[in-house]
């Protein structure tokens, strides 16, 4: 006869609570009212849909490991059945025992771990038997698998052994750096892309960006300074990536002595730990146009070149940078060249599109000389007419309607312009060589 506590689990009207279950808890209010413990938040199956079909599974989980899922789940662990023979028990007990004793296969192994199943990796002690399980957790996919037979493989054979493993696998390699990365453990990383050679030097440069994770400026430098020379710095090391570590290396130092010069001015604070074109903007600001004699970081087209920043970079920063502090003259030391012949001439050369500058330096209050300038770089009439408009340019107007050798327009334009005004007066005399060129034109047709 079952007890009346049997009674209670056996009955479907009590329910025990589930945390899988996606209603939230209900509150009883009388006996036909019940009420959401969070109000109308529960979502409703018409939502649990929408959600599904804007979300597709595939999208979180592999098919493979899907797949892996439902037969882990179709099984049933073993368990000794009661009423079984002591015959029967005792096969059932040797089968463990050998489970435990000798290493099950891989695949198996794998399976548990990308599941999260508690499972011992002691047992694969060959190498041939570790080779093939960290084969398996790579085809697998499944990063914290292979993260962690890596570990397993680190703690049970020897360096040399571990290294030569991975040397063919890059994806262990990977998560390996990554581990280690995330920990600061800078030697062993080291050590471990040295042995691996140039096949992966970009792991190691990534390495190199994950140690400098610290507001510490001197430990930063500290750190890439010793993977410089442990392998940068070594015959052989790809020089792209060397490179890109010193310039690092160089830029940190310029802005460290920068800060101890100025006694922590807030400008120099600023640029501490930044980006090379952060660095570059606060140059811009410091440094002594039309002075070549400064071959250091000081001088902003030195930096520029050492860091190897595009010249169209250079010259959005320092317009910029140049334009809010309304130093307007010194754009003819950014912007004008020397001529490869003549090197007292000088010509105009811009990197940057020139409708944005133009409506760039619009947006910063240039004045219209300025404007004007940039403007007759324009090389299409009407595009320059449709810019001057949008700048509100009146001399670019002008200039503009005179390329069309737009009479009428002129004309019309410059009766908009206030008597007595410079702009007006620049419109009329436009006209009037307007005209001249008009009647010497027809002269020569004439003859």
């Amino acid at each position: 006869m079952e007890s009346k506590d049997d009674d209670y689990w056996n009955d479907s009207a009590n329910k025990s609570f589930n945390f899988d279950e996606d209603d939230v808890a209900v509150l009883d209010i009388g006996t036909n009212n019940k009420r959401s413990l969070f109000g109308d938040d529960n979502p409703s199956e018409a939502n649990y849909s929408q959600v599904q079909s804007e979300l597709p599974l595939h999208t979180l989980i592999s098919d493979e490991n899907l797949e892996l899922i439902l037969q882990e789940q179709s099984r049933t662990e073993m368990t000794i059945p009661k009423g079984i023979t002591l015959e029967e028990e005792v096969k059932l007990l040797r089968k463990k025992i050998q489970e435990f004793n000798y290493a099950p296969s891989a695949e198996s192994v794998v399976r548990k771990l990308i599941l999260g199943k508690p499972c011992s990796l002691e047992m694969f002690r060959s190498m041939a038997e570790k080779e093939q399980l960290l084969d398996e957790a790579i085809a697998s996919g499944s990063g914290n698998a292979i993260l962690k037979v890596t570990l397993f493989l680190d703690r049970t054979l020897k360096k040399k052994l571990f290294y030569t493993l991975l040397q063919t696998r890059p994806e262990a390699v990977y998560h390996f750096v990554n581990y280690l990365s995330l920990r600061l453990k800078v030697t062993e990383c080291t050590d471990l892309l040295v042995f691996l050679g140039r096949h992966h030097e970009a792991s190691l440069l990534q390495f190199s960006i994950f140690v400098c994770s610290t507001s510490n400026l001197d430990i930063k430098r500290q750190r890439l300074k010793k993977i410089y020379s442990d392998y940068f710095s070594q015959p052989g090391a790809n020089s792209f990536y060397a490179q890109l570590v010193a310039n690092y290396i160089n830029l940190l130092e310029y802005q460290t002595a920068e800060l101890l010069s100025s006694g922590g001015r807030s400008k120099v604070v600023a640029i501490q730990d930044k980006s090379v074109l952060e660095t570059l903007n606060y140059v811009c600001g410091k440094y002594k146009w039309g002075d070549t004699s400064l071959q250091s970081n000081d001088n902003p087209f030195k930096l520029a070149e050492n860091h190897q920043v595009s010249q169209a970079q250079f010259e959005w920063i320092a317009l910029n940078e140049r334009a809010k502090q309304q130093a307007w003259l010194d754009f003819d030391h950014i912007f004008e060249r020397k001529a490869f012949l003549n090197l007292k001439q000088k010509s105009f050369k811009i990197n940057i599109p020139i409708d944005r500058t133009i409506l760039r330096l619009h947006s910063l209050h240039a004045p219209d000389p300025v404007l004007n300038t940039f403007l007759a770089k324009v090389e299409d009439p009407q595009r320059r007419l449709a810019l001057a408009r949008k700048v509100h340019s009146k001399h670019g107007i002008v200039d503009a309607l005179v390329l069309l050798k737009d009479r009428t327009e002129l004309e019309s334009y410059r009766d908009t312009l206030d008597p007595g005004t410079e702009e007006r007066l620049y419109a009329e005399n436009a006209l009037k060589s307007l005209n001249n060129k008009w009647k010497s034109d027809a002269m020569k047709l004439i003859k």
